[in-house]
């Protein structure tokens, strides 16, 4: 398996995963108001649903870099893509399984971890935004996405807080990084361009390193 380094930017597959991504929903990420919660000035709370009605919390993700992929229902597509290109970008034996399998595969190791402790992970979630919408229609968007993703929990934002909290460009990927104690740290409004993507995978890098100890 290839390692990383804890401060150089993740390489492997960059053009070749998300050029076709990049190309396809071209656009700029947004300029990006202050969040309610200050980008890592304190843990973030978060609860929401998936298609099979479990509970997804973000704090079950503390320890790990967590990367929540997310759009509107014009941006799904381009929020699937961009999610598994990225997955893959950090699990490389991830790249032509099941998504279940691809979901299960190894992160790749960061230099300089001692042997015998384990690299923090980069864990990519995608979330679709449905907004607050009926009872009746919140059982069809389950029942539609478990047939889309019937392996993949996908989690279900039926109260718009990603956008409150985090922003959205409609019909584009959005993203918002996590650090190991839950902390926002980074976040995309609109799929990324080349340079915001080099940005986007440095950061994830420089957070498993901080996890792990590794930050001077």
């Amino acid at each position: 398996m290839k390692t990383l380094g804890a401060k150089s930017g993740v390489r492997f597959g960059l053009v070749g995963l998300l050029a076709a991504v990049i190309g396809g929903y071209a656009g700029a990420a947004d300029a990006l108001p202050p969040t309610p919660h200050g980008e890592g000035k304190q843990p973030v709370e978060l609860v929401m649903e998936d298609q099979f009605g479990r509970r997804q919390d973000i704090a079950a993700y503390k320890g790990d870099v967590l990367i929540l992929v997310y759009g509107d229902r014009k941006g799904t597509d381009a929020s699937r893509e961009f999610g598994e290109s990225l997955h893959i970008l950090f699990h490389p034996t991830a790249a032509g399984q099941t998504p279940a399998k691809a979901r299960g595969a190894a992160v790749a190791p960061l230099q300089g971890v001692p042997v015998g402790q384990r690299s923090p992970d980069a864990v990519v979630i995608p979330v679709a935004v449905a907004g607050n919408v009926p009872t009746v229609i919140k059982d069809l968007i389950r029942v539609q996405i478990k047939k889309a993703s019937p392996e993949l929990p996908i989690w279900l934002d039926f109260t718009g807080v990603m956008e409150k909290d985090f922003g959205l460009r409609p019909g584009q990927a959005n993203l918002a990084v996590f650090d190991a104690t839950g902390r926002l740290r980074m976040r995309i409004n609109g799929t990324p361009d080349k340079k915001a993507v080099d940005q986007l995978l440095q950061k994830i890098q420089d957070l498993r390193a901080e996890a792990a100890g590794l930050s001077k």
